[in-house]
């Protein structure tokens, strides 16, 4: 696989876009297609698939594969492991091209909404460039969809909390940013290999700040409309909450409500001690990190 992947991905100088997906089918196809229509760099994208077992799923990844054989590389993991998955594959990424910033997203994000006189990759490369203090600056979403539902107004309502007036640098919003979609510096992260872990927003360097855009550059989120359309398969949602579970991960309430019975008493009784498992992990990470760099100094100081 990865013979074909270093023939794939022959020129350094592509900027590499990470796209971590599973069963996310028809939005899969949206998030690409709108990648390739809207940049305006060479990149080079890298399919990162979580053991999908949806049919049409499979066939869209080996559709994209067939029509993007220059730019595109599919990667397909035996297990759902969310976030842990990206890891063997950013490795090899990073030894393999020249820039010094990369794209992580989910598959379920359309860019063709983003309106700014460059392209939306190259607005967040000069944003970064030009601010050395940021680890990650992700794009912010359209709330549209939140905003005319009802049902989804505690979604909304947690990502207007997300922005605050008086926490800017610039027109930029310090905030956190999950798997959405982020441009991030190699080195962005307190482990020395930056790769990602559950509650991997609290892993960030603590003199580099997360940030988003302003309200006016968004891309879509289609991944919320399947919490209304009951598109998704009751055991795609049960491997989704067991997954989830085991790496610490957060499942939204309109997300858990749709798994089984056996889905949800699992995820209530382990998902705390789960999460306190990485949760010391992170911390005995920052104590090492803190250690080591408090030798050196942190960036910034003399």
């Amino acid at each position: 696989m990865w013979v074909k992947y270093l023939m794939n991905a022959n020129n350094r100088n592509a900027f590499p876009i990470i796209v971590m997906t599973r069963n996310e089918g028809a939005d899969l196809q949206r998030c690409v297609d709108s990648i390739l229509h809207t940049v305006s760099i060479d990149v080079h994208i890298y399919i990162i698939d979580n053991n999908s077992d949806d049919l049409s799923h499979i066939q869209i990844l080996a559709n994209l594969e067939d029509l993007n054989r220059k730019n595109l590389t599919v990667i397909r993991n035996t297990r759902n492991l969310w976030i842990l998955g990206v890891n063997n594959t950013l490795l090899k990424i990073k030894k393999n091209h020249d820039t010094k910033y990369f794209i992580l997203t989910d598959g379920d994000i359309d860019f063709h909404g983003f309106k700014e006189e460059s392209c939306w990759l190259t607005y967040l490369i000069n944003k970064m460039e030009s601010n050395v203090i940021i680890g990650k600056l992700g794009i912010s979403l359209d709330w549209s969809f939140l905003a005319s539902k009802t049902e989804m107004k505690d979604i909304y309502r947690q990502e207007q909390n997300l922005y605050n007036e008086r926490r800017k640098i610039g027109d930029l919003y310090i905030s956190a940013v999950d798997t959405t979609v982020a441009i991030y510096r190699w080195d962005w992260s307190i482990e020395r290999k930056a790769l990602f872990y559950p509650d991997h927003m609290r892993y960030l360097r603590p003199e580099l700040y997360s940030c988003r855009t302003k309200r006016g550059l968004t891309v879509e989120h289609l991944g919320w409309y399947r919490y209304l359309d009951n598109s998704l398969s009751t055991q795609s949602i049960n491997s989704k909450v067991f997954c989830f579970t085991i790496v610490g991960g957060t499942v939204k309430p309109e997300v858990l409500k749709l798994a089984s019975k056996p889905y949800q008493y699992f995820h209530i009784l382990f998902s705390k001690p789960f999460a306190m498992l990485w949760y010391f992990r992170r911390y005995f990470k920052l104590f090492i990190y803190f250690i080591t760099k408090g030798r050196r100094g942190f960036d910034g100081q003399s």
